[in-house]
């Protein structure tokens, strides 16, 4: 049995809970079967044994009487997002279910002409709006609606001095531009520009907050998306600042470690966007290592199953990729799996031994292995791939280098080697030219040395 994931029946406790004979039942009525609907428990967070089963019912119900009342502080005021619980976000079906719940809850109990009423208005659409999908016509239709809904909320903002509204303005100006930034990135979307422009309008809007409340980590995110879309207005490919978008990412990644924790989903989701700025530097090594701790703490935290530990790991196995190109084949691009040794030669000598390498490929994109081939290669017909993560073997003169590792930065044709850079998180030493049959493909990382 697994777990379940998804607003469905849920009538057995699962492989986690094989160690418990409690059975579940529902942790705010405490009924151990369905409502009075028929509706059988849910649970998709981070709870795991026999704790965090509910009725989607019972659930709804407390979170509306958790956002009504206003002398309630903390995670509370979150019922609809996040779990009381484990304190960790709902995910999938059960997490789109409370959405649309907490929008019909808004629009039930509170009216848009007082600023209470425009604020819960505000933070139901808002959330609601992150998990539309532009490829999906209901949703654009609902997208177009919320957007209506939101520019009807700052109107009303700009007059009211009841309290401040610069957070949920700016929310509110990101929310509308993202959606018309996802619906101008559809391919043969006839309106794309129109979209695009507007997407563009609303982000410096929100800039245009964010430098008010000093707030310079959202000013460089949103800036981002800006420059983006203007690349795709002017049909140029976008240049990226590298070191510019590492720093922003750390920061990101170092602000939601402070004040949420490193096992919250969000900080997690931070850490492999910085472990990917990392990547885009070369700093692959470094990258692949944080990569790895956070799935570690993720399964720890959630669960294998969970959405998150799956995300994880699938970047995880991604940076773990070992990427070579065949001399011949100059335009394609394979996946190294190991080294072997030529059967063909008896020297038992492992230094003067004809290295094989096994490659799998050609890699098409969108990835699909069934179409891909296994086969070996003479190790002196291959080429590396910017970002490979390599080892130094058989140096005669320089020996101290060998067993060291590094990564690929780049290849000299007029010398024919490869600089390697020597790297440490954050620091590129000197890059350091190097012949191919002194580099191996690096496929196991080493363990940190302790410092």
């Amino acid at each position: 049995m697994t777990e379940l994931t998804e607003t469905e029946n849920a009538a057995a406790p699962t492989d986690n809970e094989s160690n418990d004979d409690e059975a579940p039942c529902c942790w705010l009525c405490l009924a151990e079967g369905p409502d009075a609907s028929g509706q059988q428990f849910v649970r998709d967070c981070s709870c795991r044994g026999s704790s965090g089963y509910a009725h989607l019912s019972c659930i709804i119900g407390y979170a509306e009487s958790a956002e009504s009342d206003t002398n309630r502080v903390g995670d509370t005021r979150n019922a609809f997002i996040a779990c009381p619980n484990c304190k960790q976000l709902y995910q999938n079906e059960l997490r789109q279910d409370l959405s649309k719940a907490r929008v019909r809850f808004a629009e039930r109990d509170y009216t848009m002409d007082n600023a209470e009423g425009v604020a819960m208005h505000a933070t139901a659409v808002m959330n609601r709006m992150t998990l539309i999908d532009a490829e999906k016509q209901y949703d654009r239709i609902e997208g177009k609606q919320i957007c209506t809904k939101l520019q009807h909320i700052l109107e009303f903002t700009k007059t009211d001095k009841s309290r401040n509204w610069a957070q949920i303005q700016a929310s509110a100006h990101m929310s509308i531009a993202t959606f018309h930034l996802r619906m101008g990135m559809r391919f043969g979307y006839a309106e794309w520009k129109d979209c695009l422009q507007s997407a563009k309008e609303h982000y410096e809007m929100a800039v245009e907050i964010y430098s008010n409340e000093k707030d310079e980590l959202s000013v460089s995110a949103t800036e981002k998306m800006i420059a983006i879309i203007n690349a795709r207005l002017d049909g140029v490919e976008r240049q990226v600042d590298h070191d510019a978008n590492l720093n922003m990412e750390r920061k990101k990644y170092k602000f939601y470690l402070d004040n949420l924790g490193q096992n919250h989903i969000t900080t997690i989701n931070a850490g492999i966007s910085y472990a990917q700025a990392l990547s885009d530097l070369c700093y692959t090594i470094v990258a692949e290592r944080y990569v790895a701790k956070l799935h570690g703490i993720s399964q720890r935290a959630h669960g294998s199953d969970h959405n998150c530990t799956v995300e994880v790991l699938t970047c995880l196995k991604r940076f773990r990729e070992r990427r070579v190109y065949i001399k011949s084949r100059p335009n394609e691009t394979f996946q190294a799996l190991r080294y072997e040794k030529s059967d063909t030669n008896n020297d038992d000598d492992d230094q003067t031994q004809k290295r094989l390498l096994v490659l799998q490929g050609p890699i098409a994109i969108p990835r699909n292995v069934a179409t891909e081939q296994t086969f070996q290669q003479d190790c002196t017909n291959v080429s590396f791939a910017i970002g490979t993560p390599v080892i130094f073997q058989g140096l005669k003169v320089t020996t101290t280098l060998n067993d060291k590792i590094g990564t690929v930065k780049e290849f000299d044709k007029e010398t024919n080697k490869y600089a390697i850079y020597f790297q440490e998180e954050n620091v590129v030493k000197k890059a350091l030219g190097a012949e191919e049959q002194f580099l191996h493909i690096l496929f196991d990382l080493p363990e940190e040395e302790e410092k």
